[in-house]
C-alpha cells in the first residue's frame, strides 16, 4: 500500500501516538488508569466524536445509496472503543438461515486510519453459532464489496488503510480492554479489541 509510507502512518508513529492515549504500565483496573493524562485525552476524544458524527453519518448514507443490495448494522463502539464501525452483510447474505457474510468498516477517532475484515457468522442449530475472521487478503466471495467499501471509506475521510504488518505491530507495555500487557497491538490501541 503505497499510501501507508507516510512517515505519520508507520508502525514506530503509530505507537507514539497511541502513548499518548493510553497510560504505559497502568492497568485499566488500577486507579491511577484513570487519573491519568492519557486517559483524559482519550475521554475527551471519544466525547468528541460522539458529538459530531455528521461525516460518520453521510458516510452510512453513501453506503445505502451506492450498495443498496446490502444491510447494514452499526455496532456501538465509542462508548468503549477509539474507533467506529459498521458491519455491512454481502447482498442476500442476511437472508440465509446458516451462513451471513459481512464485511465490517472501523475507523479511527485518534488517527486518520481505518481497518476493513471479512467475517462469517455460522448459526450452527439450537441457539449454536461460530464464527471467522479474515484480514486482508479475504477470500474472493467478500473482495467485490471490500474494494467498494474501502474507496468509499477513503473518499468519505480521507484516511488510510492500514496493513496487516502495521496493524498487528505489538505494544507490549499497554493494557488495552480486555486484551492483557504483552497482547496489545495497534489494532487494539487504535480500533477495538473485541473483533467478530
Amino acid at each position: 500500500m503505497q499510501d501507508v509510507m507516510d512517515a505519520r502512518f508507520s508502525a514506530g508513529a503509530l505507537v507514539d501516538l497511541v502513548h499518548r492515549y493510553y497510560p504505559a504500565g497502568i492497568h485499566g483496573d488500577d486507579p491511577r488508569h484513570r487519573e491519568s493524562e492519557e486517559y483524559r485525552r482519550l475521554t475527551a476524544a471519544r466525547l468528541s466524536a460522539q458529538t459530531d458524527d455528521s461525516a460518520w453519518k453521510g458516510f452510512r448514507q453513501r453506503i445505502r445509496e451506492q450498495l443498496p443490495g446490502c444491510v447494514q448494522w452499526e455496532l456501538p463502539g465509542l462508548l468503549y472503543d477509539p474507533s467506529r464501525r459498521v458491519r455491512v452483510y454481502l447482498p442476500d447474505t442476511q437472508k440465509s438461515d446458516r451462513t451471513r457474510n459481512a464485511i465490517v468498516v472501523f475507523t479511527s477517532i485518534l488517527a486518520p486510519v481505518h481497518i476493513l475484515h471479512a467475517s462469517q457468522e455460522m448459526d450452527l442449530g439450537e441457539e449454536e453459532t461460530t464464527s471467522q475472521v479474515w484480514f486482508p487478503p479475504f477470500p474472493p466471495e467478500f473482495q467485490s464489496l471490500e474494494a467498494k467499501l474501502d474507496a468509499l471509506v477513503r473518499d468519505s475521510f480521507g484516511t488510510v488503510r492500514l496493513p496487516n504488518e502495521i496493524l498487528f505491530t505489538p505494544v507490549p507495555d499497554l493494557q488495552v480492554g480486555n486484551t492483557d500487557f504483552g497482547k496489545v497491538q495497534l489494532l487494539h490501541c487504535l480500533f477495538t479489541d473485541n473483533i467478530w
